[in-house]
């Protein structure tokens, strides 16, 4: 068992490196979506009606969270 990451693309679910499995193998599946700091623009969310406390909450350590998932993706 172990984590890899994929994108989806055209309905499939492309890997980022390939996997040491053979041919026709199945396999299970647990997708979990990896946070995206672009879709958490504060600017953005601003303009869809946000009320001031939403709008403190999501400026709230987003550029924190953002270096965070930057250096994952650089390990």
């Amino acid at each position: 068992m172990r984590a890899v990451e994929a994108q989806y693309e055209g309905g499939m679910l492309k890997l980022m490196k390939p996997l040491a499995l053979r041919p026709g193998e199945r396999v299970g599946l647990i997708v979990v979506r990896i946070p995206d700091a672009r879709r958490w623009d504060p600017d953005r969310l601003a303009k869809v009606g946000l009320g001031d406390e939403d709008a403190a909450l999501a400026n709230a350590g987003m550029s924190e969270w953002a270096n965070d998932l930057d250096d994952e993706d650089k390990r």
